[in-house]
């Protein structure tokens, strides 16, 4: 299996080599030491290296025709930096054809054991963000392609992103259930941004003001889909120039040894840059001890904003008093974090509604009965309901069981149903 992936992964490097060298001037062993680095890297995203990527590494070398000494004489340059940074990866970086080589390289090194975790996949992002222009879509056909063996990977037809509406985005807000006093405040920030543009056009300086955000609530209050929406906003009004949004956590930043937690937060830095940084559960970075390397991630972080303070939106989310917690450990998080939103436990009425536009989603509907006797059950839940209540997941999670339910009511009576029997949710459903 490693010498196959090996030779998928492998086999479009010597001419993109040969030309580089050929026609820009490229020094092999330059090109050769940005190989190795990828395999070096990625083989040791969650720790040592396992039998399997030991395999295809190895195997890669052959492909490529490395002498043993060769191998051990780039080894030698990468165990020799001082730290990692994938800006290294410049050749890849100035030219597409060798940084889509390089990506290769990378990926197959991760399906080398056949299982992709949660650490590789977001190297992988970051990385193909380094080389291949953020491209995602191109990622996962690559992944494909090398799992799959078949022809290489198309390129798709050019598509031109439609520029984001700011009336469309405001409307998307405001159909979301309950948030009243959020969608108040995005409201009055949107207006703010407003004038601060025109008065820009009129060349009258506008008032400067730190965008980014805490966003307090607990789980299944809204906090991602509002934060997804609020990137698309700025980059309506042209505050972010792409205006995406990438999510991460303390195990998206965090490292496990020393150093390697920098480099992971300045990663997912860069695959935000001139979008938004969304953290959630931003307290677990201090939720270790003294010696823990969460203080370093949020130390990197509030210099990365500072860095990156035109091009970059950090929004930090979590439980209320825990995002307390974490903005009071680092004076710079206090001072950049000036807009805080918080987001308020539904009302039974409000989580209807959210359970009412699930069955709308999914082409069903709730009988009134049903929609009775489920006000009045969410509103005894409501008065035992603790820190840990999931608001608008609990809801998904109720109709997701309503529908396995409705399946088995109805195929345990007959074989053949009416339209409306398929689409009705009725009390029984809802057990």
């Amino acid at each position: 299996m490693s010498e196959i992936l090996a030779d998928r992964a492998s086999r479009g490097v010597p001419p993109v080599r040969k030309s580089l060298i050929a026609e820009h001037g490229c020094e092999a062993l330059e090109l050769d030491y940005e190989l190795k680095l990828v395999l070096f890297l990625t083989a040791r995203i969650d720790g040592e290296t396992n039998h399997a990527e030991k395999q295809y590494t190895a195997a890669v070398g052959r492909k490529l025709d490395w002498s043993a000494a060769q191998d051990r004489m780039l080894e030698a340059r990468v165990l020799a930096q001082p730290g990692y940074d994938l800006s290294a990866l410049r050749f890849g970086s100035q030219h597409p054809a060798w940084g889509e080589q390089l990506f290769r390289i990378a990926a197959g090194t991760v399906l080398a054991d056949g299982v992709v975790n949660h650490d590789e996949r977001l190297f992988l992002g970051n990385l193909a963000f380094q080389l291949l222009g953020g491209d995602m879509s191109r990622m996962e056909r690559i992944l494909a392609w090398l799992e799959s063996g078949g022809e290489e990977p198309a390129e798709p037809a050019p598509v031109e992103v439609p520029k984001e509406d700011l009336e469309t985005c405001l409307a998307e807000l405001n159909a979301l259930a309950g948030l009243a006093n959020v969608k108040q405040e995005i409201e009055s920030l949107v207006r703010f941004l407003e004038i601060n543009k025109a008065r820009a056009a009129h060349d009258l300086k506008g008032a400067a003001m730190s965008l980014h955000m805490v966003f307090s609530g607990n789980p299944g209050t809204g906090k991602t889909t509002v934060a997804r929406i609020v990137s698309r906003i700025f980059a309506a009004l042209e505050v972010l120039k792409k205006g995406h949004l990438v999510e991460t956590d303390r195990l998206g930043l965090v490292g496990q040894y020393v150093g390697h937690t920098a480099k992971k937060t300045d990663d997912i830095v860069r695959q935000a840059l001139d979008g938004v940084l969304f953290v959630d559960e931003a307290y677990a970075l201090v939720s270790g001890g003294e010696n823990d390397f969460g203080r370093e991630a949020i130390d990197t972080l509030v210099k990365r904003m500072e860095d990156h303070r035109e091009r970059l939106i950090v929004i930090a989310a979590g439980y209320p008093d825990d995002m307390k917690q974490f903005i009071d450990t680092n004076p710079g998080l206090q001072s950049r974090f000036t807009i805080h939103l918080n987001f308020e436990d539904y009302t039974a009425p409000e989580l209807v509604n959210i359970f009412k536009g699930f069955c709308e989603k999914n082409q069903y509907t709730l009988e009134a009965s049903a929609e009775a006797a489920l006000e009045t059950r969410i509103e005894e839940e409501l008065k035992t309901a603790g820190r840990g209540f999931g608001n608008g997941r609990h809801m998904r999670n109720l109709f997701e069981k309503a529908i396995r339910r409705h399946a088995v009511r109805l195929t345990l009576r007959k074989r053949e149903w009416t339209k409306e029997e398929l689409a009705q949710l009725t009390s029984e459903d809802l057990g």
